[in-house]
């Protein structure tokens, strides 16, 4: 391996994903432990992956001297935040992947529609036959649920856009990043419900174990709502949200919806169909990820989401 340069093998580390990288840096010393404060070779060539991205991107995993942060760790996290955005958890019923291999599409249940017919059938009877007081209603046909996206954003700028085929009853906006652990043990996919405003006990649970990532912000989910385009948002210790007005303020009934978040501001930004609104919510820190929630509709929709765009005057 002599005859091996050094500039050789940060050559090829640049065509590795941090998986190669930690496999090759466990066959010898050379590779994977410097003898001396420099880097390995692996190391070095994470180093030089990261300081080749764009700014914005570089901004997403800073590295922070002193602390356990390998910089193979934070070229893995730069990865997982260039991959496009995706839903990666939906929660509640009524919801499904319409596209399971993307994640990128969310849409109510056939289930659901079924109800909007027993509902039909049952008001058809009413009109036909004399009400008795044991006569019962079907219940309603309204979904409560949440998809929330791939992405866990901590630093820098991010951005998202998102496409519905229906307005009724949704909102986007930011949450804090779920312990997949509980989530999985607790099955809540197939609870009848889920309201990240509403189920205090459950979000409590759900990201215990990352509050230590949170910040000094008690901005826990935050919530455009895409009609009357007001903002949602809860501290999840207050027994109900809070509804803001904001500058700028407009509902979004049609098009493209999307978000930009700043976390080197704290900010979190309105775009509709590509033109900014303004500032919605400022005061962020610590770990998102975007979340899509519909609360009380009634007719299927579907939602795509997508990266967005980030203005050159935010990152420079």
């Amino acid at each position: 391996m002599k005859t091996l340069t050094d500039d050789a093998v940060l050559h090829i580390a640049s065509f590795m994903d941090t998986a190669d990288m930690l496999n090759v840096a466990l066959t010898c010393r050379r590779f994977g432990s410097a003898a001396t404060d420099d880097l390995s070779l692996m190391e070095r060539g994470a180093h030089q992956l990261i300081e080749s991205a764009p700014t914005h991107e570089k901004n997403w995993v800073p590295y922070k001297k002193g602390t356990l942060t390998t910089w193979i760790g934070l070229y893995h996290e730069l990865l997982k935040l260039r991959a496009p955005p995706s839903f990666s958890s939906i929660l509640g019923s009524g919801i499904n992947y319409v596209n399971k291999k993307y994640h990128v599409y969310a849409s109510l249940r056939e289930q659901y529609q079924q109800q909007q017919l027993q509902q039909a059938k049952w008001l058809l009877r009413r009109r036909q036959y004399p009400l008795t007081k044991h006569s019962i209603a079907p219940s309603s046909s309204t979904v409560s649920c949440v998809a929330i996206g791939n992405h866990i954003m901590s630093h820098g700028v991010h951005s998202v856009k998102f496409t519905m085929t229906r307005v009724e009853k949704i909102s986007f906006g930011i949450i804090r990043p779920f312990d997949e652990y509980w989530v999985n043990m607790n099955d809540v996919s197939c609870k009848d419900s889920f309201n990240p405003f509403e189920s205090w006990s459950d979000m409590i649970d759900a990201t215990s174990s990352r509050r230590k990532n949170w910040g000094n912000s008690n901005v826990h989910c935050c919530l455009y709502e895409t009609y009357p385009g007001s903002c949602q948002w809860t501290d999840w210790e207050t027994t109900s949200q809070t509804i803001d007005d904001w500058c700028g303020m407009e509902h979004a009934l049609e098009g493209d919806v999307g978000l930009l978040l700043d976390l080197d501001e704290g900010t979190l930004s309105v775009y509709k169909n590509g033109r900014r609104l303004g500032i919605m919510k400022d005061g962020l820190s610590g770990e998102y990820c975007w979340l899509m929630s519909i609360q009380g509709a009634s007719n299927s929709t579907a939602v795509q989401i997508k990266r967005g765009y980030i203005p050159l005057t935010v990152h420079g």
